[in-house]
């Protein structure tokens, strides 16, 4: 679990579940990838189901202000959830997060602890549903403090094609925007909190 409440080994694990085409590994990899830039620790994890597209995929990221000793997930700080099969599926967690599209229904032991938001709608503002991956990069950065904005857009500049850079980064910055408050209780954005990277102080 995070240990950001104590100043020491500032970190998150996060554990992304989807199927094949939803960009799961995608998402983990510029999380990873924006970490280093800003002169973090990053490790991640992918797995795949049986079909590529169509099959569980589901990404482990860890992200530390400092050097990271054991790379493998213990234990799940964040969890999304892009199916709802995932979500009914649930690994446990100190918080949840879904799309508004996905919640049809929500497991009774995790709807304090879930945040939503209507990232379907919003990648479709940005010009392409598929760049939901992208949506909830930026509402993840925007709870966790993963790493600068600049850092995930040079990442996704890096990591996908340049036909896309445009919608990618306009998908991105409209999750990090998002009002939050809009969707949410202030008790559930609190409880998120607890797991935002907190900067070492020397």
């Amino acid at each position: 679990m995070p240990t950001n409440s104590k100043s020491k080994n500032c970190d998150i694990n996060i554990m992304i579940r989807g199927i094949g085409g939803q960009g799961v590994k995608l998402a983990g990899t510029i999380i990873g990838q924006a970490a280093i830039l800003d002169g973090r620790s990053a490790v991640q994890s992918t797995k795949y189901g049986s079909a590529i597209t169509g099959g569980e995929t589901r990404s482990e990221i860890k992200v530390s202000t400092k050097k990271i000793i054991y790379p493998r997930i213990t234990d799940i700080d964040v969890y999304v959830a892009l199916t709802l099969d995932d979500l009914e599926n649930y690994f446990e967690s100190m918080i949840y997060i879904t799309a508004v599209e996905v919640a049809k229904r929500i497991p009774n032991p995790i709807k304090e602890k879930i945040i939503l938001a209507p990232m379907i709608e919003i990648a479709e503002e940005a010009g392409n549903m598929k760049a939901m991956n992208m949506v909830l990069l930026g509402i993840l950065n925007q709870l966790f403090n993963l790493a600068s904005p600049g850092a995930f857009i040079g990442a996704i500049k890096a990591l996908t094609d340049q036909r896309f850079h445009d919608v990618n980064i306009k998908a991105f910055e409209k999750g990090f925007a998002l009002d939050l408050h809009k969707y949410n209780s202030e008790e559930k954005l609190i409880l998120a909190d607890v797991c935002r990277i907190k900067e070492q102080k020397e």
